[in-house]
């Protein structure tokens, strides 16, 4: 077990690294496996030459325990698959989910609980066998967490035939939810800008019907304060969204990248610019 700090990421990676190679990663694997379950999952029933099908990892977490969002905030790390697919498979990277932010006393966390699905697409080569199965496997890397974390390692296999079509598998529901929760591109008639000023980043949103809270999720670490509160106030046809930034942000950013989150539970991907105050001369550091 080891809990984790955001300032030590790297040192935490080298840890869980050797830790794989260690006798007690037997041991420890056993305790990951009490808080979570893992199962690669398929939204068809079958593959189907020269066609795109997804695939999956779920993940059932026990109640009070956590995983991780890319990002995974002030602590931990975000799960790592390793696919093991036929030749000639291409795979895609792994669609996550919107995250929800999970706080204890001055930290927060970005991840998931009960459950959730990291989903990737994979398409078949044309040339290829029909008729027989196919293994497909993937080696997972994760950590669950709640007052501390457990590193988790899994090997998952799933075979499924080769046919002319397929039907939709007892996941699919599954696979549908998931995808309500990706994040998805702005439309187009929003307006989104950032200013720094000070200690926070204040963002404006105008688009319709808006309505608070808005979360923001930032897809680079050490660019705002995980656990600060993110004020919104609303403005002539939209919000204001106050971030505060992190101590660790040395330099000026000319982007805020990441996901919001609407009241509505729809996600969204941005990139956002951030106009510098006029009289800072420092060089931008994305």
């Amino acid at each position: 077990m080891m809990k984790c700090s955001l300032t030590l990421r790297f040192v935490i990676s080298l840890v869980w690294t050797v830790w794989l190679m260690l006798p007690t990663a037997a041991a420890s694997q056993g305790k990951a496996d009490e808080h979570a379950t893992l199962e690669l999952i398929s939204e068809q029933d079958a593959l189907v030459r020269g066609k795109q099908f997804w695939i999956g990892i779920r993940f059932d977490l026990q109640e009070g325990w956590h995983t991780y969002w890319m990002n995974p905030g002030d602590s931990g790390e975000a799960p790592r698959i390793e696919w093991q697919l036929p030749t000639g498979f291409q795979v895609s990277d792994i669609q996550w989910p919107h995250p929800e932010r999970l706080t204890l006393a001055s930290l927060a966390d970005y991840g998931y609980e009960d459950q959730v699905l990291l989903m990737a697409a994979v398409r078949l080569p044309e040339r290829f066998t029909e008729g027989e199965s196919t293994k497909i496997a993937a080696q997972v890397h994760y950590l669950v967490c709640q007052d501390v974390c457990i590193p988790g390692q899994k090997h998952l296999e799933l075979s499924l035939p080769v046919k002319t079509s397929a039907a939709s598998s007892p996941s699919r529901p599954l696979f549908d939810a998931t995808r309500q929760k990706l994040p998805r591109p702005t439309p187009r008639n929003w307006k989104i800008s950032a200013t720094s000023s000070g200690d926070e980043f204040v963002v404006n949103l105008k688009a319709d019907k808006l309505a608070k809270p808005v979360q923001f999720f930032p897809l680079h670490a050490e660019q705002i304060e995980n656990a600060a509160p993110q004020n919104a106030t609303e403005l002539p046809g939209g919000l204001r969204l106050h971030l505060k930034k992190s101590e660790h942000l040395l330099k000026p950013i000319t982007h805020l990248e990441g996901v919001l989150v609407l009241a509505s539970g729809n996600a969204y991907q941005v990139r956002i610019p951030v106009a510098q105050p006029r009289s800072s001369h420092s060089q931008s550091n994305n």
